[in-house]
């Protein structure tokens, strides 16, 4: 597969990195500037994406916002021993700063971190965040937004070396997973849902290849249904419209996998799609598929789908 027109600028401009960063530094994010006067080394990431871009370049943070929901320890200030997906890569016992929309500001401030990373999620929070530390916010939703936004935190945090090893391992991945997917998928076309289940009306919004879901989904070789009709809602008679060859399906909220495949099996026009009578309508877990976006992220999908798809 030729590597993707950003992906071989990021590859350029990766190769001429020479020196450390110099602080110190200004970081230009998508709420302004964020300047550093020194190498940060307590910093707080602000949702699972942002954790995910942290731990990719080997930082482990010292505080970690996220919804109740995704969290054993809902308690604001206790410490984090379980988180999903990446827990298994986060080494130290961040604590919990509170919701990654508003953080507990009183919590941040013990933590005395000289470095916040988040979304643009935290926009209104923004003004107080950076009254604690310098703070960078990204918006992370959309396509190729990690390798746009890593390179700038890894200059934040000296880190720019890592950056290089993670976009190379990405690109290995991207290709050694579409080699293997191209195999069982072809030319199938494949529209991608996801539904939070449970209110009896089945119904489902609409990823295309323009966000991270979709994006990520088009490299590995796959070929997205763009409907036009991006995070619209739909029911199962708008998917029957879509034609699609093969549905990925994303339990959302509190569904699940398990969950949202009975659902659709109890569904007498789900079970009348032609993807279903194929037998590739295929359920995944909403968190990890659009939530974390990121590298390890990236790595963790590729995983489940050629145990899904290409291991049938």
């Amino acid at each position: 597969m030729p590597i993707r027109p950003l992906l071989t600028t990021l590859l350029l401009a990766l190769t001429t990195i020479a020196a450390a960063t110099s602080y110190p530094v200004t970081i230009t994010h998508d709420l302004g500037t964020a300047t550093l006067p020194k190498k940060p080394t307590r910093i707080v990431a602000l949702g699972p994406h942002a954790l995910d871009l942290l731990l990719s370049l080997g930082i482990q943070p010292v505080g970690y916002g996220e919804a109740s929901t995704y969290l054993a320890t809902p308690a604001f200030g206790s410490p984090i021993r379980n988180i999903k997906y990446l827990g298994s890569r986060v080494t130290t016992v961040p604590t919990n700063v509170g919701d990654r929309y508003h953080p507990n500001l009183e919590i941040l401030m013990t933590l005395k971190p000289d470095l916040i990373v988040g979304e643009n999620y935290a926009s209104e929070a923004y003004p107080q965040l950076t009254r604690i530390a310098p703070t960078l916010l990204f918006k992370g939703t959309d396509r190729d937004e990690w390798q746009r936004t890593l390179p700038l935190i890894a200059r934040a945090t000296d880190r720019e070396k890592n950056y290089a090893a993670v976009l190379k391992r990405y690109q290995q991945g991207v290709t050694d997973t579409r080699q293997k997917l191209s195999k069982v998928m072809g030319d199938k076309k494949v529209l991608v849902v996801w539904t939070g289940g449970g209110d009896g009306r089945n119904l489902f919004n609409i990823s295309d290849s323009g966000d991270w879901t979709g994006g990520l989904l088009e490299d590995l070789g796959l070929h997205v249904i763009d409907a036009n009709k991006r995070d619209a809602t739909v029911g199962v008679e708008g998917l029957g419209a879509m034609n699609a060859d093969a549905i990925v399906v994303l339990a959302s909220g509190n569904n699940t996998p398990t969950r949202a495949r009975a659902d659709w099996t109890a569904s007498a026009l789900a079970s009348r799609l032609p993807a279903s009578r194929a037998g590739r309508v295929y359920f995944f877990d909403y968190h990890l598929f659009r939530r974390l976006r990121g590298p390890i992220a990236a790595e963790l999908i590729e995983r489940q789908l050629l145990r899904t798809l290409a291991e049938r």
